[in-house]
């Protein structure tokens, strides 16, 4: 497939995406009260860390992991962990770089919450160029809980990094943690603050609700999400019903579109996406289209093209194309610290685009 979708660490060439800053930050309540003296890192605010609640075994893909005690060095490999574990109160020893991070490789909530907790700002993980894990550098840091539920980590990572510390990687199938409620209260189980991790969940749910109760156009407007075309495009990648991009919409009264059994038959291996040849495009049922566009020339290659601009939801301009790093990051990796973020960026978009105002993005 020609066309570029937003990377996760470990999917090879596809980790290599354009990082670009936001100056916007957005403090989910209850991340912290930011004053007293400032944690080292490892260390974090609040939480009841009761030690009746350990030990904690969970069962994921390859195996079962057991936390002994309360965890107070977390690695956070892949993406959403780390915003669980901060807003859950501890600043992670070390965290995977992340796409539409400012100059560090942090995002505005992460960096929020972490300065809310005192700080100071992880240590970014190391990778090869073909995504390898440098065991290493992790080692070093002294970790007693890596956590990488929406990762890739193989059975042989696993192992390696389970002689380290206690090491949670996706429950069921590569680059799946689950909803990111289920990210959240399964963190919230290894962290010994399954009360907090509910608190958020509850709070995060109710702001969702809140988006469909003031847009009542969104609840049962069928979408389809993929990405932008580059130059010489033959199909659209659109992401599988299980992707946590999809799951956000659905979350906001959305449904997904009808054809997703069809599309999902021709992803291959582990991809979380499938491809659909811009001369079969009419045959996906979809009454808006979302997007990822890795800058404004592939919303132009997008719109210029003559196939797919005489798609139903390309035809009625009922579009909107994410260009913004950040935003897609936020959007992409959802969780209790960016989807309070992201609303008030990401609904005003959908809401052109369910009313025929078809939006580029631009500026978002």
């Amino acid at each position: 497939m020609s066309t570029s979708l937003p990377a996760r660490r470990g999917a090879g060439p596809l980790a290599r995406v354009l990082a670009l800053t936001i100056a916007a930050v957005v403090l989910l309540a209850g991340c912290g009260s930011g004053t007293g003296k400032a944690p080292e890192a490892g260390t974090g605010k609040g939480g009841s860390g009761a030690a009746a609640s350990f030990p904690v075994t969970i069962e994921h893909a390859h195996g079962r992991t057991t936390v002994k005690e309360k965890p107070r060095r977390v690695v956070a490999m892949s993406w959403m962990s780390l915003d669980v574990v901060a807003a859950l109160g501890t600043v992670p020893v070390g965290v995977d770089e992340q796409w539409g991070g400012d100059k560090d490789g942090h995002t505005p909530w992460f960096r929020d919450a972490v300065e809310e907790l005192g700080g100071p700002m992880p240590e970014i993980l190391r990778y090869g160029e073909s995504g390898e894990i440098d065991f290493e550098q992790i080692l070093a840091m002294e970790p007693d809980l890596i956590i990488g539920l929406y990762s890739g980590i193989t059975d042989v990572d696993y192992k390696r990094l389970s002689e380290i510390a206690p090491t949670l990687p996706y429950l069921k199938k590569p680059w799946d943690g689950g909803t990111w409620q289920e990210m959240t209260r399964t963190i919230g189980r290894a962290m010994g603050e399954d009360a907090r991790a509910r608190e958020l969940v509850t709070d995060v749910q109710g702001r969702l609700a809140a988006v469909g109760e003031s847009h009542p156009e969104f609840k049962g407007t069928t979408f389809a999400y993929g990405v932008a075309l580059t130059s010489g495009s033959t199909e659209v990648g659109l992401y599988l019903d299980y992707d946590a991009r999809v799951r956000l919409l659905t979350e906001l009264g959305f449904e997904n579109t009808p054809s997703m059994e069809r599309i999902a038959s021709t992803a291959k291996g582990t991809n979380w996406y499938g491809g659909v040849s811009l001369e079969k495009l009419d045959t996906v049922d979809a009454d808006i289209f979302v997007a990822w566009a890795n800058g404004p020339e592939d919303v132009k290659h997008s719109l210029d093209d003559p196939l797919f601009r005489r798609w139903k939801p390309i035809a009625g301009k009922r579009y909107a194309f994410v260009q913004d790093p950040t935003l897609g990051m936020a959007t992409s990796g959802p969780s209790v610290l960016s989807i309070p973020w992201a609303i008030e960026r990401y609904v005003p978009m959908l809401a052109d685009a369910v009313a025929g105002r078809g939006t580029t993005g631009a500026g978002a």
